[in-house]
């Protein structure tokens, strides 16, 4: 992860908040960065250089199922 923003605004109410947005940068291509939600850990344990990894999360919208990537820290 390159970097982050933990956010307290309750702009979705399916989002409780605080959540982070982080940019990610890929192992794979360390070119292509994307924003992306860090899950699955308190906001204030995140920090920049912290190693994550994807997870496919299903959302519904509608009648459509979508499978959006988020990102999960790496145990140690």
């Amino acid at each position: 992860m390159l970097t982050y923003t933990v956010n307290w605004q309750p702009f979705n109410p399916a989002v409780p908040v605080p959540y982070v947005i982080a940019i990610i940068e890929l192992e794979e291509q360390r070119d292509l960065r994307l924003a992306a939600n860090i899950v699955d850990c308190e906001p204030d344990s995140v920090y920049s250089g912290m190693p994550v990894e994807v997870r496919l999360e299903r959302q519904h919208a509608g009648d459509e199922v979508a499978y959006v990537p988020v990102f999960v820290p790496i145990s140690a």
